[in-house]
């Protein structure tokens, strides 16, 4: 498979338009326990601290795990080192927003146990905040990936292909 820029921008949007569905679950579950639970009473301190720490366990994990990848090779020629970035871009994704994505489904199900909306309201809004960071396809994104993918010498080139450049890369400079 040849990885010319139209078909790099094509991987690039399908992650856009997957990150974009997920994270739009969240908010679509809200509406839901809104509507089916009604927001009763809100939760104590103590549970939406509580709520607060599982999304901080949540984000830390996903910065310890969700950007592990399989280092390209120094020998590696471009156009499979470009390959084995995009594969690890799309498949990162989706551990990260496992794992980004599990306090809001605690906070659901804790929601259905009180009665109230609120709990999952606590709890999704920071599950949100770490799937914007995490799981959107952004140049922090993809430089983290780069890093894990390039720290045995090989050159994947993933910053580079998906911002549209052949020079290098600038990290936190700016947004797919």
């Amino acid at each position: 498979m040849t990885n010319d820029q139209g078909t790099i921008q094509q991987r690039l949007q399908a992650v856009r338009i997957l990150s974009g569905a997920l994270i739009g679950g969240l908010v679509i579950f809200a509406v839901v326990a809104v509507v089916a639970l009604g927001t009763g009473e809100y939760p104590s301190p103590v549970e939406a601290a509580a709520l607060f720490g599982i999304n901080v366990l949540a984000f830390v994990v996903a910065e310890v795990v969700g950007y592990r990848t399989e280092a390209v090779r120094p020998d590696a020629d471009p156009e499979s080192a470009l390959t084995t970035g995009l594969e690890a871009l799309q498949q990162t994704t989706i551990l990260r927003f496992a794992i980004t994505e599990a306090p809001a489904i605690l906070a659901l199900v804790w929601a259905f146990s009180t009665g109230s909306a609120w709990p999952y309201l606590i709890g999704a809004f920071w599950s949100l905040l770490c799937m914007a960071w995490h799981v959107w396809p952004s140049r922090r994104v993809a430089t983290r990936l780069e890093r894990s993918l390039d720290r045995e010498g090989g050159r994947s080139g993933l910053v580079a292909a998906l911002s549209g450049s052949t020079g290098p890369s600038t990290p936190g400079y700016q947004q797919f």
